[in-house]
């Protein structure tokens, strides 16, 4: 048995291919010719000869595809995180199906990036659900579920790593065909709850609404995918990449309005308060001049009392 592997991951597929390429059942591995840059080098430093690698242009890939599974003599293929409708005609030219790796609960969380929100939602689990693919986005027969426990405080790169080496699990039931159903499971068929990729509102921190853990999980889930959630201050947009829980006493009358620095200094950085009297500590940011850390942006001159604003 020869096995494709679709995908535009790195983290989330390589275990697998790595795995199957061990097994020496890995046909070819197909990749988005944008994505080259990103995926070539570290497929070639897991062992996957260049000739099998297919970079696949938008213009053509469906052709280039179906050529590639005619050449392998590929019976089935896994899918990864492509971006792109998979049109009936390719998903019938192999046996054992089109077989999709969706990193998230089906169909609460079907569509795009569902380890955001699963992060940003605060689950205690992330689920790996497996299932055939057909013409309805992440509709069709599921296979099999997975489940990995979130580690509080975990950031979105540290979780797709291990939800990556979890899906290897699922190979020995996968290459059982017996396991394979004949019929639509209806329960994947209802409304998804979250099934759109972040837009800039939903990356961008609310502080007279979130409160500090909705906050955290909102940092932890754009982290480092969407380059950390986004702030403003002194009338300059930048990216917060983690925070954590402070304590920090003040005086019984004195309310700060969310958003406020009540504390900054060269030992501690910044501290800032959030709704129902909670603080956070800023502890690493991005801005256009560079990666920072709390204790820095006081030295470039961020003070106690300054406020960060609401951008939507």
């Amino acid at each position: 048995m020869k096995i494709t592997v679709v995908c535009n991951s790195d983290s989330l597929a390589f275990p697998t291919i790595q795995a199957l390429h061990a097994q020496g059942i890995l046909g070819t591995v197909a990749i988005l010719e944008r994505s080259e840059k990103l995926l070539l080098g570290p497929l070639l430093a897991i062992g996957i000869a260049k000739e099998n690698v297919l970079r696949l242009n938008k213009g053509t890939w469906q052709h280039q595809l179906q050529q590639s599974l005619v050449a392998t003599g590929s019976e089935a293929v896994w899918v990864f995180g492509f971006p792109w409708m998979i049109p009936d005609h390719l998903l019938q030219a192999v046996p054992w199906h089109f077989i999709n790796f969706h990193f998230g609960e089906l169909p609460k969380y079907r569509g795009a990036d569902p380890i955001f929100w699963q992060l940003k939602n605060n689950e205690d689990v992330a689920t790996l659900t497996i299932h055939q693919m057909t013409a309805d986005i992440d509709a069709g027969p599921v296979l099999c579920k997975k489940q990995l426990q979130i580690i509080k405080g975990e950031n979105y790169g540290l979780l797709c790593q291990r939800l990556g080496f979890m899906a290897t699990e699922a190979i020995p039931e996968l290459l059982n065909k017996a396991d394979l159903p004949s019929a639509l499971d209806k329960s994947n068929a209802v409304a998804a709850l979250f099934d759109k990729k972040p837009d800039h509102n939903d990356l961008t921190i609310n502080w007279k609404l979130q409160s500090a853990d909705e906050i955290e999980w909102l940092v932890n889930a754009a982290n480092p995918k969407y380059d950390g959630a986004t702030a403003c201050i002194k009338n300059t947009e930048l990216r917060i990449l983690e925070v954590s829980p402070a304590e920090i006493q003040l005086q019984d009358e004195f309310r700060p309005e969310p958003g406020t620095i009540v504390y900054a200094d060269a030992l501690y950085g910044l501290i800032v308060a959030c709704i129902e009297n909670r603080f956070l500590k800023i502890n690493t940011v991005h801005m256009r001049e560079g990666y920072f850390s709390g204790s820095k942006l006081f030295h470039m001159g961020i003070q106690s009392g300054e406020k960060f604003i609401n951008l939507n």
